[in-house]
């Protein structure tokens, strides 16, 4: 699909709850065109929005329908696991840049396939409910190698292993990790950017703003090394 380079950026926005109101405003700052779709009439990401859509953000066939109506250029899916996967094959299908390939999203949108897939690995994994107290590593990574932005050193690193095993090589994630009498143990990862209250604790304490970069990555945009910390954690 070939965008019409006289127009302005079009970005497709998976959701438009409060989760997502720090992209949406990182995105209309930007000057992009945004096409929001939730299924609630009265999403408060709305008002951010340039175009809005009642359509369900797990609604594949519908947000395909509308992707190639409004010729947009990236797809996004900033809060909700499930559509990270749907943002995937969206974008594969009208040849659109995209951080994730469609199998790749679809690891990362499965608790169960992420589970069986760090079993196979090696990467130490815990169940919802074990001892011990939980951190969350909020990372973006870089052709192959994870930025960790927050958390301990040992969870961090775990959170490289995790992000490696699954197959992510750009983009952001958010992985909620297990520190345990045996060590740090994987919950969960995601492969998007984290809370807007996770967000803003990144920018503060480093100067990083997961936004912009997400925003960057579902474009295609090019990401420099010097806009995050310097020492990567490659698996």
């Amino acid at each position: 699909m070939e965008a019409n380079r006289h127009a302005p950026t079009k970005l497709l926005v998976l959701g438009a709850g409060r989760q997502q109101l720090a992209l949406l405003d990182a995105a209309r700052k930007r000057g992009l065109v945004v096409v929001a779709v939730d299924r609630d009439p009265s999403a408060p990401g709305f008002r951010l929005a340039d175009r809005r859509a009642l359509i369900s953000f797990e609604d594949e066939p519908a947000l395909h329908r509308l992707a190639e109506a409004e010729r947009i250029d990236g797809v996004i899916s900033p809060a909700n696991d499930w559509s990270v996967g749907i943002a995937a094959r969206v974008a594969h299908r009208l040849a659109l840049p995209h951080p994730l390939d469609p199998k790749t999203a679809a690891l990362a949108g499965s608790w169960l396939k992420q589970r069986e897939r760090f079993a196979e690995a090696g990467v130490p994994h815990d169940a919802w409910l074990g001892d011990g107290p939980e951190v969350t590593v909020q990372a973006f990574s870089l052709g192959g190698e994870l930025h960790a932005l927050s958390g301990p050193s040992g969870a961090a690193a775990l959170a490289a292993r995790a992000a490696a095993a699954l197959g992510i090589r750009e983009g952001p994630t958010s992985t909620r990790i297990r520190i345990t009498a045996r060590g740090p143990q994987v919950i969960e990862l995601a492969a998007r950017v984290g809370s807007p209250e996770e967000v803003e604790v990144v920018r503060v304490a480093t100067g990083v703003d997961l936004n912009a970069l997400a925003l960057k990555g579902a474009l295609g945009e090019p990401i420099e090394p010097v806009e995050l910390p310097a020492r990567p954690l490659a698996a």
